[in-house]
């Protein structure tokens, strides 16, 4: 082997190892860029659950609430129209 096919040799493999490494360090960024954005969406997603549980017991108490002011409107009803009748 002469030394230009050495030389040949060798720069054919740092063409390899440029061409190989390139995409691998873009894919490496990628993915970690990617497991960033999937933490920040799943803490975010667990916040939204903490507050939408926190609303429905807030709803709940709200329709409880409602639910005892009305709770035998008939009675009351009646009660009234029966005041109406002895004017």
């Amino acid at each position: 082997m002469t030394e230009w096919e050495v030389v040949g040799v060798i720069v054919v493999l740092v063409g390899l190892v440029i061409s190989v490494a390139g995409p691998m360090v873009k894919l490496n960024s990628t993915i970690t860029r990617l497991t960033v954005q999937m933490a920040n969406f799943t803490q975010g997603l667990e916040e939204f659950k903490d507050r939408y549980k926190d609303q429905l017991k807030e709803f709940k108490d709200v329709h409880e609430d409602i639910y005892e002011k009305v709770d035998d409107h008939e009675h009351r009803i009646t009660v009234l129209e029966e005041r109406r009748e002895d004017r």
